[in-house]
């Protein structure tokens, strides 16, 4: 509803609010080079802009520049798809699933990116996803989603990161420790010590 693509059933939202949006699901039948995509997105030529070492660059895109969207995998093309939203000007940028069809390095990779990307342009981010480690690594705040599927359902309001994840993960049942060595977060063993503890605690997120 915020990207425009759903009309909401009551209330209205703020259009003056320029919002650049990344589908969860990609279309790729469309036979056209990613540089001519990134260049209409960019409002301009994109090699050698500033833009193609800030933007494009961190997520290696430069060598798909002359191959066709429909010839792009998952991951290339989810990697093209959150690239060509962030080169649009706007005011809050809303990425739908950009974890779907990345391994676990390219998602660490996309949600370091997209971290550094808000802040250094000091830009709004809005991520849906169900990636844990990704939300971990880029959120600063957080709203759950709860209710019954295809029934009801309500946001929270705003949340710090822990309170939000440890809010979520509570309704899971689940506890979260953070490896030493990856510093990545980690499920701890149902009634293993480390769980016992943190539920004891009320702590479930590290």
């Amino acid at each position: 509803m915020i990207a425009g693509v759903e009309k909401p059933d009551s209330g209205s939202i703020d259009k003056k609010l320029k919002i650049a949006y990344k589908p969860q699901y990609l279309s790729s039948d469309v036979d056209v080079d990613v540089v001519s995509v990134l260049n209409k997105a960019n409002e301009g030529l994109i090699e050698g802009s500033q833009e193609e070492e800030q933007i494009v660059d961190p997520l290696k895109i430069k060598k798909l520049y002359n191959k066709s969207i429909k010839n792009l995998s998952g991951g290339e093309l989810q990697k093209v798809s959150i690239v060509t939203c962030l080169l649009q000007k706007a005011d809050l940028y809303a990425l739908d699933e950009p974890s779907a069809f990345l391994d676990v390095e390219d998602r660490i990779a996309v949600a370091k990116f997209i971290q550094k990307f808000t802040r250094s342009y000091g830009k709004s981010a809005m991520i849906i996803d169900h990636d844990v480690q990704l939300l971990d690594l880029v959120s600063d705040s957080m709203v759950i989603f709860e209710g019954t599927s295809g029934i009801n359902g309500h946001a929270t309001s705003p949340l710090s990161k822990v309170e939000g994840m440890n809010k979520f993960l509570k309704s899971l049942d689940v506890t979260f420790r953070r490896d030493e060595k990856s510093r990545r977060p980690r499920v701890n063993k149902e009634k293993s010590r480390l769980d016992k503890i943190q539920k004891a605690e009320s702590n479930f997120y590290y």
